[in-house]
């Protein structure tokens, strides 16, 4: 769906501004660290731990935030 001003007003301030966090960060690598087990990163958004790129806890709110979104009133 369209992102126009109609869809943004469906989330709360709070849920907009981590929606944007989030894919802002969403196609950066996540960060690795010698001190992590091979194939453990950092999640580019939160930097909770995963295997790649966002972790299970930003990939769901994204996917939360946008179906909210798309629901037709």
């Amino acid at each position: 769906m369209k992102r126009t001003k109609e869809w943004w007003a469906r989330l709360t301030s709070d849920e907009r501004s981590h929606l944007v966090f989030i894919e802002k960060h969403h196609n950066e690598l996540a960060c690795g660290s010698a001190y992590l087990p091979e194939g453990v990163r950092e999640c580019p958004a939160c930097g909770q731990l995963s295997h790649y790129g966002l972790c299970d806890y930003c990939s769901g709110k994204q996917e939360e935030y946008i179906n909210k979104a798309n629901k037709e009133q």
